[in-house]
């Protein structure tokens, strides 16, 4: 695609406007394409850090929030207000899932989510136990109610609402709030699909406009790519690629991983190039300068490649911005 095509795409909607007091992109020839910088996990330092440096140069970036750890009070994340101040200043907020697993750790769909062969124990009255061969279990209900999860299994017997995890040997213990036969209990672990459905509800809830998924560990599927849909306009994932018109799928948008030992200039290496091709750079960051979550990247590498872009009027963008335009300029 030629350079004037797809910046008027850009203009078009309303991603970047042109006047005549501020002449950037006629001035800087090298820009084409535009840039998004997406932060993995909801991280206090995103707050503390990424914030005020982007505030500076009226820039905004997109936070992938993990629902459950908004309402966790783990200092390590940012909570509810945190997140607000961030949608306040123009950053997008988007569903990084409502746990943060794998989409193979846990059962993909509602309609897979059904424990069967369920056995009563005969030693303890209304424990049951199955066979569980997941990984993980990030949530067990009966009737949509959710059971708590015990640190030990003497704890279920005397306590009706929870559940056990025995994981070496993949063993599911419970004590339902209702009881009956084995055979006939409605007992459900949590899927991939609760995941994308119940963290964008929580979000919504709470105020924040979500139409974005980003994939937790940039795992994704075409079971999952299908399902994102019933929820979500787009969805990121993984993939060290750019993203091109020609080629673009809003359920698929690749990311570059930055890693913590990246320098400055390496990143700006290669967002140069992908914006000169007249491309779209989305970079996955996770937290900034303190050393919590996977690969910190220092807040003055991320100083250094926002003054870089604000320097060359590189177009900075949110998911559903970048979305839009990308889908615009295939059209033309």
């Amino acid at each position: 695609m030629r350079r004037r095509t797809f910046l008027g795409t850009l203009i078009g909607a309303g991603v970047l406007t042109l006047a005549p007091a501020l002449p950037i992109l006629a001035a800087k020839e090298s820009t084409k394409g535009m840039i998004t910088l997406t932060f993995d996990d909801g991280l206090a330092s995103v707050h503390k850090y990424a914030l005020p440096i982007l505030k500076r140069r009226n820039q905004v970036a997109v936070a992938g929030i993990v629902a459950n750890r908004v309402i966790s009070a783990n200092d390590d994340y940012m909570n509810r207000q945190q997140v607000r101040d961030l949608q306040d200043a123009g950053w997008e907020i988007a569903s990084h899932s409502l746990s943060h697993v794998r989409p193979i750790s846990i059962p993909g769909l509602y309609g897979q989510e059904r424990i069967q062969g369920w056995a009563a124990d005969p030693k303890h009255p209304n424990t049951y136990q199955a066979e569980y061969l997941f990984d993980i279990i990030t949530g067990v209900y009966q009737s949509g109610r959710p059971l708590a999860e015990v640190g030990k299994l003497d704890d279920i017997y005397h306590h009706p609402g929870t559940y056990y995890f025995d994981r070496p040997i993949a063993e599911l213990r419970i004590h339902p709030f209702q009881c009956g036969p084995a055979e006939e209990l409605d007992i459900r672990a949590g899927s991939y699909e609760r995941e994308m459905e119940q963290s964008k509800r929580m979000l919504g809830e709470d105020g924040f406009n979500v139409s974005s998924y980003v994939a937790p560990y940039n795992y994704w599927t075409n079971e999952t790519k299908e399902n994102s849909k019933k929820y979500y306009a787009r969805a990121a994932t993984g993939g060290d690629k750019d993203n091109h018109p020609g080629a673009f799928d809003p359920y698929s948008i690749h990311r570059f991983i930055v890693h913590g030992d990246n320098s400055a200039s390496t990143i700006i290496r290669l967002t140069e190039s992908t914006v000169n091709q007249g491309a779209w750079a989305v970079l996955c960051l996770h937290g900034v300068e303190d050393k919590v979550g996977w690969e910190p990247w220092a807040a003055a590498n991320l100083e250094a490649l926002c003054a870089w872009i604000a320097d060359k009027g590189i177009p900075l963008v949110t998911l559903e911005q970048g979305c839009n335009t990308m889908l615009g300029a295939a059209r033309a």
